[in-house]
Protein backbone atom coordinates (compact mmCIF):
# COMPACT_ATOMS: atom_id res chain seq x y z
CA UNK A 1 0.00 0.00 0.00
CA UNK A 2 1.34 3.43 -0.77
CA UNK A 3 2.37 5.68 1.59
CA UNK A 4 0.44 9.16 1.56
CA UNK A 5 3.66 11.57 2.06
CA UNK A 6 2.79 14.29 4.27
CA UNK A 7 3.82 17.71 2.60
CA UNK A 8 5.84 18.67 4.94
CA UNK A 9 8.50 16.03 4.10
CA UNK A 10 8.03 16.49 0.25
CA UNK A 11 10.95 18.80 0.06
CA UNK A 12 13.50 16.80 1.63
CA UNK A 13 12.49 14.29 0.10
CA UNK A 14 12.77 15.97 -3.57
CA UNK A 15 16.39 16.82 -2.24
CA UNK A 16 17.23 13.38 -1.78
CA UNK A 17 16.15 12.53 -4.81
CA UNK A 18 18.07 15.23 -6.81
CA UNK A 19 21.62 14.70 -5.22
CA UNK A 20 23.84 13.27 -6.63
CA UNK A 21 25.50 9.87 -5.61
CA UNK A 22 29.13 11.41 -3.80
CA UNK A 23 26.46 13.52 -1.69
CA UNK A 24 24.59 10.82 -0.85
CA UNK A 25 27.26 8.58 0.16
CA UNK A 26 29.04 11.20 2.45
CA UNK A 27 25.88 12.03 3.88
CA UNK A 28 25.38 8.12 4.80
CA UNK A 29 28.67 8.00 6.20
CA UNK A 30 28.41 11.09 7.95
CA UNK A 31 24.93 10.12 9.68
CA UNK A 32 26.83 6.47 10.20
CA UNK A 33 30.06 8.15 12.54
CA UNK A 34 27.75 10.56 14.01
CA UNK A 35 26.49 10.34 17.53
CA UNK A 36 22.77 9.44 18.21
CA UNK A 37 21.72 13.72 18.21
CA UNK A 38 17.59 12.86 18.78
CA UNK A 39 17.55 16.83 17.74
CA UNK A 40 17.31 16.81 13.61
CA UNK A 41 18.59 20.22 13.47
CA UNK A 42 21.70 19.44 15.72
CA UNK A 43 22.59 16.56 13.40
CA UNK A 44 22.10 18.28 10.84
CA UNK A 45 24.71 21.42 12.15
CA UNK A 46 26.98 18.04 13.52
CA UNK A 47 27.70 16.34 9.96
CA UNK A 48 27.58 19.52 8.18
CA UNK A 49 32.00 20.11 7.74
CA UNK A 50 31.50 16.20 6.40
CA UNK A 51 28.68 17.07 3.80
CA UNK A 52 29.77 20.57 2.56
CA UNK A 53 28.26 19.82 -0.92
CA UNK A 54 24.89 20.28 0.81
CA UNK A 55 24.22 23.46 1.94
CA UNK A 56 22.96 23.56 5.78
CA UNK A 57 19.31 24.61 5.33
CA UNK A 58 19.16 21.55 2.48
CA UNK A 59 21.07 19.48 4.83
CA UNK A 60 18.49 20.62 7.78
CA UNK A 61 15.28 19.59 5.72
CA UNK A 62 16.90 16.20 4.52
CA UNK A 63 18.07 15.34 8.21
CA UNK A 64 14.24 16.52 9.48
CA UNK A 65 12.75 14.25 6.58
CA UNK A 66 15.01 11.14 7.22
CA UNK A 67 13.71 11.00 11.05
CA UNK A 68 10.46 11.80 9.91
CA UNK A 69 10.83 8.60 7.44
CA UNK A 70 12.40 6.64 10.41
CA UNK A 71 9.90 7.22 13.29
CA UNK A 72 7.02 6.52 10.94
CA UNK A 73 8.87 3.13 10.26
CA UNK A 74 9.33 2.55 13.73
CA UNK A 75 5.71 3.23 14.67
CA UNK A 76 4.27 1.03 11.63
CA UNK A 77 4.56 -2.21 12.53
CA UNK A 78 5.56 -3.79 8.89
CA UNK A 79 8.97 -4.83 7.75
CA UNK A 80 11.75 -2.92 6.64
CA UNK A 81 10.99 -4.22 3.22
CA UNK A 82 7.32 -3.76 2.88
CA UNK A 83 8.03 -0.48 4.37
CA UNK A 84 10.26 0.85 1.57
CA UNK A 85 8.36 -0.61 -0.89
CA UNK A 86 5.06 1.80 0.52
CA UNK A 87 7.75 4.09 0.40
CA UNK A 88 8.78 4.29 -2.95
CA UNK A 89 5.16 3.64 -4.25
CA UNK A 90 4.13 6.52 -2.11
CA UNK A 91 6.72 8.90 -3.50
CA UNK A 92 5.89 7.79 -7.30
CA UNK A 93 2.27 8.38 -6.82
CA UNK A 94 2.35 11.59 -5.25
CA UNK A 95 0.95 14.81 -6.46
CA UNK A 96 2.92 17.71 -4.14
CA UNK A 97 4.64 19.69 -6.68
CA UNK A 98 7.93 18.94 -5.34
CA UNK A 99 7.99 15.41 -6.33
CA UNK A 100 5.81 16.20 -9.80
CA UNK A 101 9.13 15.95 -12.28
CA UNK A 102 11.40 12.60 -10.58
CA UNK A 103 13.75 12.08 -13.48
CA UNK A 104 15.00 8.90 -11.29
CA UNK A 105 13.68 5.34 -11.76
CA UNK A 106 11.57 3.78 -9.11
CA UNK A 107 14.57 1.10 -9.22
CA UNK A 108 17.44 3.58 -8.25
CA UNK A 109 15.44 5.59 -5.88
CA UNK A 110 14.67 2.39 -3.84
CA UNK A 111 18.16 1.58 -3.71
CA UNK A 112 19.04 4.91 -2.30
CA UNK A 113 16.34 5.21 0.07
CA UNK A 114 17.52 1.40 1.19
CA UNK A 115 20.50 2.72 2.27
CA UNK A 116 19.45 5.58 3.68
CA UNK A 117 17.04 3.58 6.05
CA UNK A 118 19.61 0.94 7.06
CA UNK A 119 21.53 3.59 9.60
CA UNK A 120 21.78 2.16 12.73
CA UNK A 121 22.14 5.43 14.25
CA UNK A 122 18.73 6.50 13.18
CA UNK A 123 17.57 2.92 14.10
CA UNK A 124 18.47 4.05 17.53
CA UNK A 125 16.73 7.46 17.42
CA UNK A 126 13.56 6.29 16.19
CA UNK A 127 13.76 2.80 18.53
CA UNK A 128 14.10 5.34 21.66
CA UNK A 129 11.35 7.42 20.44
CA UNK A 130 8.95 4.78 20.28
CA UNK A 131 10.01 3.35 23.50
CA UNK A 132 9.20 6.62 25.33
CA UNK A 133 5.63 6.76 23.61
CA UNK A 134 5.01 3.02 24.48
CA UNK A 135 1.75 3.21 26.52
CA UNK A 136 -2.16 3.32 25.94
CA UNK A 137 -2.27 7.22 26.50
CA UNK A 138 0.70 9.63 25.75
CA UNK A 139 0.30 13.33 27.25
CA UNK A 140 -0.71 16.16 25.12
CA UNK A 141 -1.95 19.44 27.27
CA UNK A 142 -3.03 20.06 30.64
CA UNK A 143 -4.76 23.12 32.18
CA UNK A 144 -6.15 23.76 35.49
CA UNK A 145 -9.26 25.41 35.73
CA UNK A 146 -9.76 27.69 38.94
CA UNK A 147 -12.92 28.83 40.37
CA UNK A 148 -15.35 29.95 42.89
CA UNK A 149 -18.73 28.49 43.93
CA UNK A 150 -21.17 29.83 45.55
CA UNK A 151 -22.90 28.18 48.37
CA UNK A 152 -26.76 28.89 48.59
CA UNK A 153 -28.84 28.37 51.57
CA UNK A 154 -32.40 26.75 51.10
CA UNK A 155 -33.84 30.11 49.64
CA UNK A 156 -32.20 30.56 46.25
CA UNK A 157 -33.23 33.99 45.66
CA UNK A 158 -30.74 34.88 48.66
CA UNK A 159 -27.70 36.03 48.03
CA UNK A 160 -24.99 32.97 48.96
CA UNK A 161 -24.24 32.41 52.19
CA UNK A 162 -20.55 31.03 51.46
CA UNK A 163 -18.31 30.33 48.42
CA UNK A 164 -15.66 27.17 48.06
CA UNK A 165 -12.62 27.49 45.73
CA UNK A 166 -12.32 24.53 43.17
CA UNK A 167 -9.55 23.37 40.71
CA UNK A 168 -10.09 21.53 37.98
CA UNK A 169 -7.39 19.68 36.32
CA UNK A 170 -7.67 19.15 32.62
CA UNK A 171 -5.47 16.74 30.96
CA UNK A 172 -5.51 15.93 27.22
CA UNK A 173 -4.13 13.17 25.70
CA UNK A 174 -3.65 10.81 22.83
CA UNK A 175 -5.44 7.21 22.52
CA UNK A 176 -4.18 5.65 19.21
CA UNK A 177 -4.83 8.90 16.53
CA UNK A 178 -7.62 9.90 18.54
CA UNK A 179 -7.33 13.02 21.27
CA UNK A 180 -9.33 12.92 24.22
CA UNK A 181 -9.43 14.44 27.62
CA UNK A 182 -10.74 13.73 31.34
CA UNK A 183 -11.03 16.58 34.05
CA UNK A 184 -10.35 15.91 37.88
CA UNK A 185 -11.82 18.58 40.65
CA UNK A 186 -8.75 19.41 43.35
CA UNK A 187 -9.33 21.12 46.63
CA UNK A 188 -6.60 23.33 48.15
CA UNK A 189 -4.76 20.22 50.13
CA UNK A 190 -5.25 17.99 46.88
CA UNK A 191 -3.52 20.70 44.58
CA UNK A 192 -0.17 20.74 46.93
CA UNK A 193 -0.33 17.55 47.27
CA UNK A 194 -0.01 16.96 43.11
CA UNK A 195 2.64 19.74 43.34
CA UNK A 196 4.86 17.50 45.71
CA UNK A 197 4.11 14.86 43.38
CA UNK A 198 5.48 16.41 40.61
CA UNK A 199 8.30 17.99 42.54
CA UNK A 200 9.53 14.47 43.33
CA UNK A 201 8.75 12.83 39.68
CA UNK A 202 11.45 15.80 38.99
CA UNK A 203 14.05 15.01 41.57
CA UNK A 204 13.95 11.45 40.42
CA UNK A 205 14.29 12.66 36.77
CA UNK A 206 17.32 14.46 37.81
CA UNK A 207 18.31 11.27 39.79
CA UNK A 208 18.21 9.10 36.73
CA UNK A 209 19.88 11.41 34.49
CA UNK A 210 22.68 11.30 36.65
CA UNK A 211 22.80 7.81 36.81
CA UNK A 212 22.83 7.43 33.21
CA UNK A 213 25.29 9.45 32.96
CA UNK A 214 27.09 7.97 35.50
CA UNK A 215 26.74 4.45 33.37
CA UNK A 216 27.95 6.42 30.32
CA UNK A 217 24.57 5.77 28.57
CA UNK A 218 23.21 8.22 25.50
CA UNK A 219 20.42 10.63 26.83
CA UNK A 220 18.17 9.29 23.65
CA UNK A 221 14.70 11.04 24.88
CA UNK A 222 13.03 14.06 23.25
Amino acid sequence: MALNIPKRDSAGIASIINLPDTSIELLIKALIIAPSLVNADEMAKYISSDVSSISLGQLTTIIDTLYSIYHFREFSGVSSSRFLDDLIDGITASSHPELDSKDIESSSLRARFEKLLNIDTLKIISKAARLQSDGERLYCSSKILSDIRPVFSEDPTARPVGAVITHTLKITHHVGKDLEEFHVVLDSYELEVLKDVIIRACVKDETLRALMKEANLTDLGL
